[in-house]
């Protein structure tokens, strides 16, 4: 399959024109409306510390911001400072007639103050000028939404329009194919990386580099583009996060560029300068490619630079955390380098996009959103993985490199777990603690305790050790950091604690992690890049807290055989075809055959040869069998009516449905979506016949199955009303109860 330049125009135009409405819906509210619902606070500006840090003072009783969130600080006039005199206006509003000044920036410590009805919060990111104009006046700033990085989608809206380039073009046409050619070189600790790349470059233009976790991708780029500077090229750096930029810049191998002034950042902040001593600012944005220096920019800024200029203006391109990049900021490297690269992890995160799994899945968007990894499964290159973790113990390699075909060893000099804590694992790597955790909850009260007393546990034998509690949900975060403030005697979350969204920290090294998984849209915790990043930042211990019942959850294969390695005294698995010996506990049992069940299963009569064959699976099927896809199967398409997701919803309220199973079909179905085995469709009721009803919910089933048949698919209607499998069947529809479908 090949998209064409208007196919990767209509994703960006789709993606920025859900970010424009969802943002707009967001400003045009009152703010006083925002500021109740904690997405608007005001802080009055105390003093910029020695870290870089502006410190502000908050009432406890606004909504406190969330630690490591971000924000639009802005500085209004005309005495709107003072949230009481905002009446109706809006934050656009707000920010239109009477904005001073703004920057961008993040929240990175919350604290108590002297004054019980006030805490601190530590801001990071502020702009040099913006920095200046508070130290000077010392007034209250108001912090509201982020400006969302469209910017960044109309330089890549342009980057796909301009066909001159054939670099890009290699990119932007290749040929995505099911069929993976993934097949990289292994490259261990000992081998000299910098020589086995510039010696494919002198041949090729273009290499991948895959790092798994604890690898040392940042060590080895600045170990590259430290020989590359001292042979007086250009290197332009680029990743996704200043965070990342900076984590380059802090390595040892680019001190003395440094301290020479030939290591220049875009978008400098104060923290910067006080965090990287000896960092220059990039002048306005604007590129400065020059002979033995190195320029660090972001996506947004780099993809600004390609959008604009006509020539490759820097020798190398390193682009550093490449899985989170669209596969037309990929292309864009290609404009700004001669010689490119892309170093990242298929196996961990991708971009993150605002449209629904399901838009991009009926589009067929998915390669486009995961650049990285459509470039390693697509693009005849040299490929490199590099194999050694020196952060994991061989225990925590071995869990996590089940996500890596078991390729990935450990070469950590800590190899045993320190602390005596009972439920650690004296080898290090993953243990769980299962509670009886409440369904739907977020922020269980339990869960908040059990994983403040294991962290607590950890910080009382080392408090100097470096923890990293994370969950999926903003919601959880919120509520622990709330929880670590104000309710654990602590004056502040420790500067070694970090308590964040697994989104927000790709790249992270601690000591312990502890993964919270709440017993709510769980699928949404158990998808594999996710969960990889989530278990892989530790050096020693990583604590996974969930429901006593997650083993019995709907989840991929390679999360499943790495829970499932966590109970080795009460769960066996069977391998191969011949005869084999597993123990447990005190029982062995010796496999000496194995029986070929499918003459036994239902013959699938329904099923027609030579087409797709589409399952449309009614209301009344997931109350009486809330698992019915994976019943189905991945090898067919599961298509679930709009009508039918809401007619699940209403059963909410209905006492004499049991709840528990609407819950699992609700999980099962996310499940569903967000692994692209099933979709949602929305009724066609043009396709009815003269007669039916359209604002019946059956018809408007009824209307989804017609389309596909329109469509040339082998329709199948799964459903126990008879009044509408008669229906179906007199259109020719293929129909099928429960009860035939489970015989």
């Amino acid at each position: 399959m090949k998209y064409s330049r208007q196919d990767y125009i209509r994703f960006l135009e789709t993606e920025y024109n859900n970010q424009m409405e969802a943002f707009g819906r967001l400003i045009n509210t009152r703010a006083l409306t925002l500021k109740e619902r904690g997405e608007i606070f005001v802080a009055l500006f105390l003093k910029v510390d020695d870290k870089g840090r502006a410190i502000f003072k908050v009432r406890v009783s606004d909504n406190m911001p969330r630690k490591n969130s971000f924000w639009t600080a802005s500085i209004l006039g005309e005495g709107m400072d003072k949230f009481k005199n905002w009446e109706n206006l809006s934050w656009a509003d707000l920010r239109e007639k009477y904005q001073v000044d703004y920057s961008e920036v993040s929240c990175v410590w919350i604290g108590k103050s002297d004054n019980p009805n006030f805490c601190l919060v530590g801001i990071k990111g502020l702009g040099v000028e913006f920095a200046k104009k508070i130290e000077k006046s010392s007034p209250a700033v108001a912090f509201g939404p982020q400006d969302p990085p469209v910017k960044y989608l109309i330089n890549l809206i342009g980057i796909a329009n301009n066909s001159a380039n054939q670099d890009v073009s290699n990119i932007l046409d290749l040929n995505i194919s099911n069929d993976s050619i993934w097949n990289p070189t292994l490259v261990d600790y000992k081998q000299d990386l910098n020589a086995i790349i510039n010696n494919d470059l002198l041949h090729q233009n273009a290499i991948v580099i895959q790092g798994p976790p604890g690898t040392g991708k940042t060590y080895r780029m600045a170990k590259l583009t430290a020989s590359l500077l001292e042979k007086d090229q250009s290197v332009l750096v680029t990743a996704l996060t200043n965070q990342a930029l900076r984590e380059v810049a802090l390595k040892d191998d680019l001190k003395d560029f440094l301290k020479q002034g030939k290591v220049s950042k875009s978008s400098l902040t104060i923290d910067d300068v006080k965090e990287v001593k000896g960092l220059m600012p990039i002048v306005e944005n604007e590129c400065n490619a020059t002979a033995g220096n190195v320029s660090l920019a972001t996506f947004y800024v780099a993809s600004e630079w390609a959008n604009t200029l006509t020539e490759a203006p820097f020798d190398y391109v390193i682009m550093d955390e490449a899985s989170q990049a669209y596969l037309p900021m990929m292309a864009a490297t290609m404009k700004l380098g001669k010689k490119i690269i892309w170093v990242g992890d298929q196996e961990q995160l991708s971009p993150i996009v605002t449209m629904s799994d399901e838009l991009i899945a009926e589009n067929k968007w998915w390669p486009m959103v995961s650049g990285f990894k459509s470039i390693c499964d697509n693009l005849s290159v040299p490929a490199y993985m590099l194999c050694d973790s020196f952060r994991l113990t061989r225990r925590g390699a071995d869990f996590t490199g089940s996500f890596y075909d078991g390729k990935l060893n450990s070469v950590s000099e800590n190899q045993n777990e320190p602390l005596n804590i009972p439920y650690l694992h004296k080898d290090g790597g993953p243990v769980l603690i299962d509670l009886n955790l409440p369904i739907g909850e977020k922020a269980p009260k339990l869960a908040i305790s059990k994983i403040w007393e294991c962290a607590d546990a950890i910080l009382s034998q080392n408090p100097k050790a470096r923890i990293a509690i994370l969950s999926k949900f903003k919601a959880s975060v919120k509520e622990i950091q709330k929880h670590v403030v104000l309710n654990m005697n602590k004056t502040e979350i420790p500067e070694n604690v970090i308590i964040e969204t697994v989104d927000r920290v790709q790249g992270l090294t601690v000591d312990y992690c502890i993964f919270f998984i709440p017993n709510a849209s769980i699928q949404y915790s158990l998808t594999p890049d996710l969960f990889n990043v989530a278990t892989s930042r530790a050096i020693y211990s990583t604590i996974i807290v969930a429901d006593k019942h997650l083993i019995g959850q709907y989840m991929p294969e390679d999360i499943r055989k790495f829970l499932l390695k966590l109970y080795p005294e009460d769960f066996v698995e069977i391998k191969g075809n011949g005869a084999n010996t597993v123990s447990t506990k005190d029982i062995a049992v010796k496999v000496v055959d194995r029986i070929d069940l499918s003459q036994f299963e239902r013959k699938r009569w329904e099923i027609k040869p030579g087409i797709e064959n589409v399952y449309v699976v009614d209301t009344n099927i997931f109350v009486k069998c809330p698992d019915v896809i994976s019943k189905i199967g991945k090898e067919y398409s599961v298509v679930i009516p709009s009508t039918v997701l809401e007619e699940l919803d209403k059963l909410k309220l209905k006492k004499s449905v049991d709840q528990s199973r609407l819950v699992k079909a609700a999980k099962n179905i996310n499940m569903a979506f967000s692994n692209r085995f099933s979709k949602m469709e929305e009724p066609d009721v043009s396709l009815l016949p003269d007669g039916f009803d359209t604002r019946n919910p059956d018809c408007k089933i009824l209307s989804v199955a017609l389309k596909y048949k329109k469509n040339g698919a082998n329709a199948i209607l799964l459903t126990s009303d008879n009044m509408l499998q008669s229906r179906a069947s007199a259109l020719g529809l293929t129909t099928l109860s429960l009860s035939q479908f489970l015989r």
